[in-house]
């Protein structure tokens, strides 16, 4: 998807490809254009513009790591179930 021509559509399906940089040259600048008309989408874009430094913590195999056939069973990163306060090792 692209924004208009003109600039004035609303871009919040881009924001995540512009915050990782991942537009081209003239989508970016329509982007970064309308970022600074709408409010909406200015507040959206500042909710997510840490998102590239928050990924870079992450290794290539950290983030595969998640994609294996126990996703969603707790393994992974951070503490498992069981493992809060009071709970015996």
């Amino acid at each position: 998807m692209s924004v208009s021509p003109s600039g004035n559509s609303h871009v919040r399906l881009l924001l995540g490809a512009y915050v990782l940089g991942a537009l081209s040259e003239e989508e970016d600048r329509r982007v970064a254009a309308h970022l600074g008309d709408c409010a909406g989408c200015g507040a959206e874009y500042l909710e997510m513009a840490d998102v590239p430094d928050l990924l870079a913590m992450f290794t290539e195999a950290d983030l595969l790591e998640g994609l294996g056939p126990d996703t969603g069973s707790g393994s992974g990163p951070g503490p498992g179930p069981g493992s809060g306060p009071g709970s015996e090792s």
